[in-house]
This record gives C-alpha cells, structure tokens and sequence, in this order.
C-alpha cells in the first residue's frame, strides 16, 4: 500500500488546495493519501479563519484519507522547523513519498539550492532570498526544507508546479476582510480570526508582564521583549503595534509568532524539552485511513483522545483551543471526524 504525504495549512481552504489533493494522487500513485494540517494557528502564526476541526471535514471530503495536526507550537516556526515538524509526524506514519506545490517544479534544481545555501554563511537581517543570491519563491523556500528532512527519513520528495490562476489564500484572506461577499467555502470562515481580534489580550498581557517574565517565553530574543512593551504603551491598534515592532532582524512574521508564544505562555525550556514531533495526532479519516491506521499501529504513535496525550501536548492544546475560542461567541468541535 503506497502512501503519500502533503503538507498543508488551509487558511482558507481554496481551489488550488483541491487541484493539490489532485495531483498529489495522480503523481504519487498513492493508494492513501494523509495530510498533516496546522490548525490554530499557521506558519505564520495567523489565526486560521477555519477551525481546525472543519478543516479536517472538508479535507476528507475532497480526497484526503486521513488527517493528523500540526499543533501550533510546531506550526508557528521559521520554514525548516515548520518543515522539520512536518517531516517528523509524516515519517510516524511511515509515508512513502510528500507531494508539494513549487514554483520551479525541478527537485533537481532546489536539491542544488538546498547544497549551496548550506555552505552560505547566513545574514539574519537579510531575506532568505538575499541570503541565497536567489530569487527563489516561497513555496521553493518550504519545498527545499521538505527535501532536506524527505531524505533524512527516506522519503521520497515530488513537487507539482504551482498555478497562478488560483487565487492565493493570502489573496482569499485580504479579500474577505475587505468585505468581499462570495469566496470559496467562505461560509466557514470565521470573522473573529483575525490578530485585531487578540490585541486587546496581547496588550494587556506585555503591560501587565515584566521584561524578565516576558524574556523567559520561546522566541523572544534580543531585547524584543523591551520593544514590544514599549509600542503596547504606545498603540492600541494591532496594525500600528506590528508595524512599530517589526525591525531588520524581526519580520512581520517573526513578531507575530513571538507574540503567539507570548499569548500561550510556551517557555524557551519547554519548547527545547519538546524538540522533536515523533507522533501524530489524529484529526481526520475516512474508512481508508482508519485501514491503514490498523496496519501501522504496532510501529506508529498516533494518538485519537486528549487523555492519552503526554502531558506537554496537552498543555499546548488546551492553551491553543481556549486562545482561539477567546474571541469567539461560541467554542469549536474538539473531536475526531469520520467518514
């Protein structure tokens, strides 16, 4: 039974994330297709304007077969940790082969990158991109950290070219928050999801904290904690705290995923205890994947219940769940979906 692995977020869910599940059946042949899907929180550390647990709904129903988290302490991480996370969960599952979008779409072209860019001496004030000497995209960017970890586990890495006719969910984002009345799957989406949403907590939370308390949370370094202190004082807008704080070394990014970890709590300690994601937890399935679960699950940790989870990624999720239902006027479902 060949399997195949996609990495995905869904923030929104649109037409170039079907046109993936697509092609990632039709180039991998795979008979089980399984993907590991942030849900809080993004990459980026976005709220995602999709709860996780309809994510994983509409996952299977558009050709998925089983769906397994990326909880948002591994998500929220610069491209080859996110990548790293990924990569790890997807090897618990004992994955043939990953299918990504790439601008490029050569895997010989980005494993030649990935050997150059090693030897390149790295500038953190810089774009990844000036770093390289190339204009490579971001998707490139994920795509040479996947083929790092693939070949770390054995796991063979295939791409698909990335279409530009597909509206982006950058683009889907920006458009709804501008009140465009009709986008794919948009009555889903939730309204609240948004960072303006969390400031007020994030605010009172740096002013009521100390610098020493603030320095102690995974990814605030170099004083950043100081900044952010100073432009919660100074701004009550989310948009005008994130443009005074960003800065050569801290991108719009980064700050957003310091901010995360500020909001959940997460500790420099706890993340570098927790540095590794070799389990899955189950979100998703329909009867292929509960199959292949059944046939894996002697060499596999996949956890389907909050109870048999080890005591950190508890912790994680009972933060995430109660961060993102903060802003919400209702909680979101917490359970396996099956089909």
């Amino acid at each position: 039974m060949k399997t195949c692995g996609i990495i995905v977020e869904y923030n929104p869910m649109h037409k170039g994330h079907l046109y993936h599940i697509e092609q990632a059946r039709k180039t991998s042949g795979c008979d089980v297709l399984i993907a590991v899907l942030s849900g809080c929180f993004s990459q980026r550390a976005l709220p995602s304007l999709i709860d996780p647990y309809t994510k994983s709904m509409l996952a299977i129903r558009y050709g998925v077969d089983l769906v397994v988290e990326l909880p948002a302490v591994y998500a929220a991480q610069s491209a080859d940790r996110f990548a790293r996370y990924a990569i790890e969960t997807l090897a618990n599952l004992k994955v043939d082969c990953i299918v990504f979008g790439s601008e490029t779409n050569d895997i010989a072209a980005l494993e030649q990158l990935l050997e150059s860019a090693k030897s390149v001496q790295t500038d953190p004030s810089r774009s990844w991109q000036a770093n390289i000497g190339s204009a490579i995209g971001p998707n490139d960017i994920l795509g040479m950290q996947y083929i790092d970890y693939a070949h770390q586990y054995g796991i063979v890495p295939l791409c698909i070219q990335r279409s530009p006719s597909f509206k982006s969910a950058t683009r889907t984002r920006s458009d709804y928050f501008a009140g465009a009345s009709e986008e794919f799957l948009s009555d889903h989406f939730i309204e609240q999801q948004n960072w303006n949403s969390y400031y007020p907590y994030l605010r009172t939370f740096l002013l009521m904290s100390s610098p020493d308390t603030l320095a102690g949370y995974h990814l605030v370094n170099e004083g950043i904690e100081y900044r952010l202190i100073e432009n919660a004082s100074r701004y009550r807008t989310w948009d005008k705290f994130l443009e005074a704080s960003v800065s050569k070394t801290y991108t719009r990014a980064r700050i957003q995923r310091t901010c995360l970890f500020i909001m959940l709590q997460i500790t420099k300690e706890e993340m570098k205890r927790n540095d590794c994601l070799h389990c899955s937890i189950l979100l998703a399935m329909n009867q292929t994947g509960r199959a292949y679960l059944n046939s894996i699950k002697k060499e596999s940790v996949v956890y389907s219940k909050f109870s048999a989870l080890p005591a950190f990624l508890q912790k994680v999720h009972l933060r995430t769940k109660r961060l993102y239902e903060s802003v919400m006027p209702h909680d979101i479902k917490d359970t396996v979906y099956v089909e």
